[in-house]
């Protein structure tokens, strides 16, 4: 049967399925909002903490037991910078002169060390035959999931027994060491997803192990590189647990010490206004480091964990 020129095998046939594509352009555009819906909500919710931390870093005075509706909105009459401002004359400028450089120096230090260690063991344990390497493997995959709280006691003992709390060098050992075995474990799943012909080709062109290790191989793993770096450099850079419990001489005190001294009203309260400005302050950083390495980190992280 032919209608409007249309060859059709049963009456109707075109209205059908001109009905059928309407349902499904209406239940794709259902679909689509309904995303974008969801994924508003997301951001809202995600975004919502940052907002009320900044609009009340803004507000003096603030305490929890203060906070109400008034207080998320941005109103001009109760905006000043009063709580940044204190931030930077608190105690001397602690922040410039203690809190800021001890914790570059802590988080730089470990960074430093934990990354050279943990390319050495995680090569070490993707290229080349070790007695025991699955053990070795297992103790570092469980090691990496003991609570931090059951170690502090432990930690504290060991090293008060080496003279080692109150001092630099003993906090670069501990954080520098607690970023090691994860790393480790990282880098060596990423690495065994590069082909070992790469370096065997270039010791074949002419190149040493050496040569071959720092011009092929070191390339080809950067992304994990970067992104075992920067949780290296998280770590003591947010730390309160560990330095509270080693460290009590004030001039050894971090960004996270410090938030607790400025916004420390009594034993029981703080005041949430300088307490957002100073996490505001303290979290620049680590946001900007996200934003110019998050490629890195994303696909680092992807790789060495599903290879």
């Amino acid at each position: 049967m032919e209608i409007n020129g249309k060859v059709v095998d049963k009456p109707g046939e075109e209205h059908f399925s001109v009905s059928r594509n309407l349902h499904f352009r209406r239940v794709r555009i259902i679909k689509r909002i309904a995303t974008h819906l969801v994924l508003i909500a997301v951001a809202v919710y995600s975004i919502f903490p940052i907002y009320y931390m900044f609009v009340n870093s803004l507000s003096p005075g603030i305490t929890l037991a203060s906070v109400s509706i008034n207080s998320l909105l941005p109103l001009p009459t109760r905006l000043n910078l009063a709580n940044y401002t204190g931030l930077f004359r608190f105690d001397g400028s602690a922040l410039l002169n203690i809190w800021l450089p001890n914790t570059l120096f802590y988080s730089g230090s470990a960074t430093i060390i934990a990354l050279g260690l943990s390319f050495s063991a995680g090569l070490a344990l993707s290229r080349f035959r070790i007695p025991g390497k699955r053990v070795i493997l297992y103790m570092m995959l469980i090691l990496s999931t003991f609570p931090l709280a059951i170690m502090v006691i432990p930690l504290y003992d060991m090293f008060s027994e080496l003279s080692l709390t109150n001092s630099y060098f003993g906090m670069i050992i501990l954080y520098s060491g607690g970023a090691v075995i994860f790393n480790a474990w990282l880098i060596k799943n990423f690495t065994d997803g590069i082909p070992a012909d790469f370096e065997e080709s270039a010791q074949i062109d002419g190149h040493t192990r050496t040569q071959a290790l720092f011009r092929v191989l070191l390339p080809m793993v950067k992304p994990v590189l970067i992104m075992s770096m920067l949780l290296a450099f998280f770590g003591p850079y947010s730390d309160y647990l560990l330095i509270n419990m080693m460290v009590s001489n004030g001039k050894l005190d971090n960004m996270a010490q410090g938030l607790y001294k400025y916004s420390q009203i009594s034993s029981q309260a703080i005041n949430f206004g300088q307490f957002s400005a100073f996490s505001i302050v303290m979290g620049l950083p680590i946001f900007i480091l996200f934003i110019v390495f998050q490629r890195y980190l994303v696909s680092g992280f992807s790789i060495a964990t599903y290879k």
